[in-house]
C-alpha cells in the first residue's frame, strides 16, 4: 500500500506545494478545504492534459 501511495499520490501533493503555491490552506472548515484541494487537483490534471495533447499534435507548447 505504501509504495502504491509513495508512487500516485505523493508527488501530486509535492507538486501542488513545491511549485504551485499550497503550502496553506486559508479557508474554514473542511468544507472548504475540500473545495480548495480539488480546484487544485483540477488545475494539476488540465496542465498534465495540456502537456499531452501538445505533444500528441506535435506543437511543443507554442
Amino acid at each position: 500500500m505504501k509504495g502504491k501511495r509513495q508512487s500516485t499520490v505523493e508527488p501530486v501533493f509535492g507538486t501542488l506545494t513545491r511549485f504551485m503555491g499550497l503550502r496553506k490552506i486559508n479557508t474554514i472548515g473542511i468544507r472548504q478545504a475540500n473545495k480548495v484541494i480539488h480546484m487544485s487537483a483540477c488545475a494539476y490534471n488540465l496542465k498534465k492534459l495540456l502537456k499531452f495533447v501538445s505533444k500528441k499534435h506535435g506543437n511543443n507548447g507554442k
